[in-house]
């Protein structure tokens, strides 16, 4: 290989890894603008704090195509902004959901996809960082109950369930429809 050039697996890599950034921050983005539009910021970003270390070592669904990923984000993102901003008090039905959350994550974190083949060591470190983020996630969501911050909990509870939902639809993908 010459100095600069890069052979066509690197290559792949390399273009697979800049549109990955690319489609995260557009994510991001998108999460900032639909949280100033709908009035409901600083639930988005409790949501995204959440969201994001916890999805990166469960796992879960991959959409083949990144302008899926953002159109599929966008919906997700105006649906969790609303339903944050006009039900910011957990009811009963969101804790039953985050508990069977919870259970879904514990068991079957992480999900793997075709893109992200996990070795047996890396599937040991992954499901461990996994808890140890929804411990710390789901601590976090009992003590802000405590204190009254019921839009933080709530915030924590449904990027929890939204992840368990990913986790599940990616064990469909990978597994029925591949």
């Amino acid at each position: 290989m010459q100095k600069g050039m890069l052979d066509d697996k690197e290559h792949r890599l390399y273009v697979y890894a800049y549109n990955l950034l690319i489609c995260r921050t557009i994510v991001y983005l998108l999460i900032v603008v639909f949280g100033i539009c709908m009035g409901s910021l600083k639930e988005m970003i409790v949501f995204l704090l959440a969201f994001v270390p916890l999805r990166q070592y469960a796992g879960g669904i991959h959409l083949e195509k990144a302008e899926k990923c953002i159109v599929a984000s966008g919906i997700l993102i105006c649906i969790s902004g609303q339903y944050l901003k006009y039900f910011p008090i957990p009811t009963v039905s969101t804790f039953l959901w985050w508990i069977v959350s919870v259970g879904v994550i514990s068991m079957i974190a992480p999900v793997e996809c075709s893109n992200k083949k996990l070795e047996s060591v890396e599937r040991k470190v992954y499901k461990k960082r996994s808890w140890v983020l929804l411990g710390i996630e789901s601590l976090s969501i009992l003590i802000t109950l405590l204190m009254d911050y019921l839009w933080i909990s709530k915030s924590i509870m449904v990027s929890q369930v939204i992840i368990s939902m990913s986790l599940i639809l990616g064990i469909l993908k990978e597994n029925f429809l591949v």
